[in-house]
């Protein structure tokens, strides 16, 4: 294993430990190996494909170039999801009060099976995000292990309609690096927004 693969497992290996929910399931480190022009520890060095939900095929790599707010949820959800995209929405409201807006904001269904392409797309119409600044997303079942992985989200399915996991939102910078994560739900956002203000600032 190189030096870079031993250092990457283990940021995603200290990811998963420190993990809001900690729930048991057998995630796959991904392999995150740097294409040269991006850090290793990027999040678009996965290759996986996902589709958004106006159908189109999408790379996580499509994200870059501005500050990212990401979190892995699904649309069914009546506990903490709302919650999460809840949180997600007032961070929205506040850096526009600030006058940040170059920000895109990202839900990674990990419920693949039902969170079809056109149920997000009603999911996101039913709490008013803007398809300008919001991307929603599903993918395959590797895709959705890979990226949960990446971003130290633990997930376990409990029965038809239920799957427990971390309750995490993550700030991802310009290039995928992650620059702040923030576990839990309904704690001040101060913290977070500062980090996203700092982040907003850094680019060109």
């Amino acid at each position: 294993m190189t030096r870079l693969n031993k250092m990457l497992a283990a940021m995603a290996v200290s990811f998963l430990m420190i993990a809001g929910a900690a729930f048991s399931h057998d995630h796959t480190l991904p392999a995150m190996e740097s294409g040269g022009a991006l850090p290793g520890t990027s999040i678009y060095n996965l290759t996986s494909v996902w589709t958004s939900s106006d159908g189109k095929a999408v790379s996580l790599k499509e994200l870059a170039g501005k500050p990212v707010v990401i979190a892995m949820a699904y649309t069914s959800c009546k506990d903490i999801c709302p919650l999460i995209v809840a949180d997600m929405m007032a961070i929205e409201d506040q850096i526009a009060k600030q006058n940040i807006h170059d920000v895109q904001f990202a839900f990674a269904s990990i419920d693949p099976e039902h969170d079809t392409p056109e149920r997000l797309a009603t999911y996101a119409k039913e709490h008013g995000l803007d398809a300008a600044h919001w991307m929603l997303m599903t993918g395959d079942a590797k895709a959705v292990r890979l990226l949960a992985a990446a971003l130290g989200v633990r997930y376990r399915r409990v029965d038809a309609t239920t799957i427990d996991h971390s309750t995490i939102i993550t700030l991802i910078d310009q290039q995928g690096s992650i620059r702040f994560r923030r576990l839990g739900s309904g704690d001040d956002l101060v913290g977070f927004i500062s980090h996203l203000a700092d982040v907003a600032r850094a680019l060109p």
